[in-house]
């Protein structure tokens, strides 16, 4: 999976965007389950640090899954994820029918 995803972003114009940016903490304000958010901007790509309430792979996962459809464009995307002891990583890119594309890594854990 690690090598697909590789594949996908050297396909793509990695940037960041300003709509999507805006998805990311209109959702994560929204939700019940996250105590607090950090979104980062790092060399063209975004960093989103969650910390949840409670916290299990299942959880996250959960959260993760919803995020993923909120703030996802509708041509493509993929991710893939790491678990790292007492937190999930994600690496998740997006992109447009113009081969335009967003990447980020989400990271959830408990607060």
């Amino acid at each position: 999976m690690f090598r697909a995803v590789n594949d996908y972003i050297a396909k793509l114009h990695i940037g960041t965007d300003p709509e999507i940016y805006a998805r990311m903490n209109d959702f994560l304000s929204k939700s019940k389950k996250v105590e607090s958010f950090n979104i980062n901007e790092n060399y063209n790509r975004y960093i989103v640090d969650i910390k949840i309430k409670k916290y299990t792979v299942g959880l996250a996962d959960e959260l993760y899954r919803r995020f993923e459809m909120a703030v996802s464009y509708p041509y493509s995307h993929i991710s893939v994820r790491y678990n790292e002891d007492n937190r999930v990583r994600y690496r998740f890119v997006t992109c447009q029918e113009n081969k335009t594309g967003v990447y980020m890594d989400v990271i959830i854990s408990q607060k």
